[in-house]
């Protein structure tokens, strides 16, 4: 596998790795850094994957201003549901759109916003 694209993004790297055709977007650990890391998706293009990873990036750091931590591949959060990484970046949600999100799922398990 080869390295396509890494971002630091708090404690994390989100990394594009590539093998053969496929694009794989995972997030490892600064703390732990051998091994390739927790696989969230697969994308066709090394285009899609590292739009994927600065979209996470920018996701995860969205969902820590709400009191959210990132666990395995969701958000999560004391109170409230999780949130599946892939499921969220599928969405393809802008800043103001995820927050408005986070923003309703507290309210409707009855947490004061924090974002």
């Amino acid at each position: 596998m080869t390295v396509k694209y890494r971002i630091e993004c708090f404690e994390c790297d989100i990394v594009v790795r590539q093998k053969d055709e496929a694009h794989t977007l995972s997030i490892q650990s600064r703390k732990t850094p051998l091994g390739n890391g927790n696989r969230l998706a697969e994308y066709a293009s090394e285009q899609e994957a590292v739009h994927a990873a600065d979209q996470l990036c920018q996701s995860y750091t969205i969902a820590r201003e709400f009191g959210y931590h990132l666990s395995g591949g969701e958000f999560v959060r004391d109170g409230v549901p999780s949130i599946e990484v892939v499921s969220l970046l599928s969405q393809e949600l802008d800043a103001s759109d995820l927050k408005s999100l986070l923003n309703r799922e507290a309210i409707k398990h009855g947490i004061q916003e924090t974002g």
